[in-house]
């Protein structure tokens, strides 16, 4: 929906004309919140990381639109093409209690094997132990981030298609809380949190294999 016609949506049930502002940075911070949660499949990307340029390296920047890994980092070395096991996620603290030598001072001495696992940190991929060659290629799949600000003009609103009710209760929960209208905020709170919780779980139906009929979700 363009921005200006999903705010004529929520005055269907708001009725106050004069949060306009308000209105448009509450669907801003909620469709950021509905991506968080969700993963949702309109902002799943698959990467493929050219891998580390130099021989002692550990550290493979993530991309701009990054948001969060989903699932393990695959790993082939173009040099043989050989595949090997995934990545293990681990985090910042047990990765720095299992490879400390990826900080010695003589590069020769950090280099350890093949890689087995990975954290995420202060955007960057960690990779442990350090990688023993930089023909490894590492390949996995994410959320994009963007916080672009809805306004009146936005073409396309994020989730205001299929999902354009479960997006006005998360809106009309931020405006009244903003309100102090306690009361209602806490209901659309509910109705917001029910509306997610149903999205992600038929989309882990779509994406899982714990079924063989799983269908694409298209509504509540």
């Amino acid at each position: 929906m363009l921005g200006s016609d999903f705010y004529t949506y929520v005055l269907n049930k708001f009725k106050r004309t004069d949060k306009s502002t308000e209105a448009y940075q509450a669907m801003t911070d909620v469709i950021a919140d509905m991506r968080l949660q969700m993963k949702s499949e309109d902002f799943k990307e698959e990467a493929y990381v050219t891998g580390i340029s130099t021989l002692g390296d550990f550290q493979i920047g993530l991309p701009s639109d990054f948001g969060h890994i989903i699932g393990k980092v695959t790993v082939t070395d173009t040099d043989s093409d050989s595949t090997y096991s995934p990545l293990n996620k681990i985090d910042k603290q047990e990765y720095d209690e299992l490879y400390p030598n990826r900080l010695n001072s003589t590069v020769s001495n950090r280099i350890s094997g093949v890689p087995q696992h990975f954290c995420v940190y202060a955007k960057q991929l960690y990779i442990g132990p350090v990688p023993d060659k930089i023909t490894y290629k590492y390949q996995f799949n994410y959320t994009t981030e963007d916080y672009a600000e809805i306004t009146a003009v936005t073409t396309n609103v994020p989730f205001s298609g299929k999902y354009r009710n479960i997006l006005r209760d998360g809106v009309l929960w931020q405006l009244n809380d903003g309100l102090q209208n306690f009361n209602e905020a806490n209901y659309y709170l509910a109705l917001y949190r029910d509306g997610l919780s149903k999205i992600i779980s038929n989309d882990f139906e779509n994406t899982s294999n714990a079924t063989d009929n799983a269908v694409q979700y298209n509504g509540v």
